[in-house]
């Protein structure tokens, strides 16, 4: 699974390459992830793409959260964790 992190708001992360007006809230972006493992797929890998550096850390804080849940879903979608372990 990759993910863009330009697909969201800019707010989250202004100082991405590409900052996409109306992108993804953080929220619907782990709910898109969390999708994926529900409907019985196996996550192999992942990665997280164009967090880029700004004036502050925001950018990093933001991705590395992100980048949290995502190890997590794979970890639930091989069996490895339970769903309830990473549900917020």
């Amino acid at each position: 699974m990759s993910f863009d992190i330009d697909g969201l708001d800019p707010k989250l992360c202004p100082g991405t390459g590409t900052p996409v007006p109306g992108g993804l809230e953080f929220e619907q972006a782990l709910y898109l992830i969390r999708m994926v493992v529900r409907s019985g797929r196996t996550i192999i890998g992942c990665d997280l793409n164009e967090v880029a550096p700004g004036d502050t850390e925001w950018n990093a804080i933001v991705g590395a959260r992100l980048l949290y849940h995502m190890a997590n879903w794979m970890g639930v979608s091989q069996g490895r964790l339970k769903a309830r372990a990473v549900e917020k």
